[in-house]
């Protein structure tokens, strides 16, 4: 088994027992997160391996595994047990309900790889913001974690993502790239310029390349918010006749686009599309709807949530691409095990193409 560097492993008792008050899943007992956490683990308590095991000594193997329903496994762990314990850090956001999706792909491995001697604490960013990612981050490195899996965030995290590897902990990130070169073992996730890309081409071909349109995103700090926006508008700015409006950002949250959705409404009754980057679509999906514009405004955004998908079949939504945050959880966990553990080292990109659901194919799609 791959194991860190001899200066890490010598960090001092007391050290680790202050970080890991903030860097394991009970960190988030009686705040918000934690309260999303327990959700999320009461949803997926349907997931455990379709094989029991008789003994401690026995595991259930990678070919048994069964995913949970309407899930696929990207990739399915290594059958050996590792002969010393095995830490992993699982860092993602935990604020709204792509982040659970997320989440439950973490949950997932946890059980799957319990019986391997591998312990997955699941660690909670609460925004986007490169303060909490680094300081999250290092708390981790310094409790003495085997390998860190990571939201890339962006190219700021290149530089951290280096120090780790050379201290023998590596790095598997997922959803956002951090940089076109990094220390990383690998990435999970969507091309954010082609997501935006094909969700460009799909709006002007419903407005007739006329009109308004506006852009809500995450974060102009998060490398795959902003590879979608520029992926979009390489296609909508190349037609005269669409005028953008304003791009602004929502930090994920409902909330936030639900105000700004609202707002441009109100400045712009003739808006003609609005393009939603990340988290909190169905935001500005009710905000249409409460305005009473739904089917006259094109909505286009990314993630098939259970919040989102109802507004597809309603029309209200336009177009909605997948990502699997399922797999973006659950995948680069089981890698880095395989890694520390099997000795395999994963492709350093694993892209995830994804589908946009419309309200013509949304039914056979996401069946009810």
């Amino acid at each position: 088994m791959k194991k860190r560097n001899l200066f890490k492993a010598l960090t001092s008792l007391a050290l680790c027992i202050v970080l890991l008050a903030g860097c394991s899943g009970g960190a988030n007992n009686g705040d918000a997160a934690g309260q999303e956490t327990g959700a999320a683990s009461q949803g997926a308590s349907d997931t455990a391996p379709a094989v029991d095991t008789d003994t401690a000594g026995n595991i259930v193997k990678g070919g048994d595994l069964v995913a949970p329903a309407g899930k696929s496994l990207m990739v399915l762990p290594v059958d050996k047990v590792a002969d010393e314990p095995v830490r992993i850090a699982a860092i993602a956001m935990n604020t709204n309900p792509f982040d659970l999706s997320v989440y439950q792909g973490i949950e997932y491995a946890q059980k799957i790889l319990v019986d391997r001697n591998i312990q997955v604490d699941f660690v909670s960013i609460k925004e986007h913001n490169i303060t909490e990612y680094e300081r999250t981050i290092r708390n981790c490195m310094a409790a003495g974690y085997d390998a860190i899996t990571c939201n890339g965030f962006g190219e700021q995290l290149v530089p951290l993502i280096a120090e780790a590897a050379e201290e023998g902990i590596p790095f598997f990130i997922f959803n956002n790239p951090a940089g076109d070169e990094n220390a990383s073992m690998g990435f999970w996730g969507q091309s954010g310029f082609d997501g935006g890309n094909s969700l460009g081409e799909l709006a002007v071909e419903l407005t007739g390349g006329e009109g308004k349109y506006a852009i809500i995103t995450g974060s102009f700090n998060v490398s795959g918010h902003e590879d979608r926006r520029k992926g979009f508008r390489s296609v909508a700015d190349a037609n005269a006749g669409m005028e953008l409006i304003g791009e602004y950002e929502n930090n994920d949250l409902y909330e936030k686009a639900y105000e700004i959705t609202t707002n441009l409404l109100t400045a712009n009754p003739d808006l003609a599309c609005i393009y939603i980057t990340a988290g909190g679509p169905f935001g500005a999906a009710k905000a249409i709807e409460d305005a009473g514009m739904s089917g006259k405004v094109v909505v286009v955004c990314h993630d098939w949530m259970d919040e989102t998908i109802p507004y597809v079949r309603s029309g209200t939504i336009s177009g909605c691409l997948d990502q699997d945050p399922f797999n973006q959880g659950y995948a680069p966990i089981v890698a880095a095990y395989n890694y520390l553990v099997g000795d395999v080292t994963p492709e350093k990109l694993n892209m995830i193409e994804g589908q946009i659901a419309t309200p013509d194919n949304v039914s056979e799609l996401i069946p009810e």
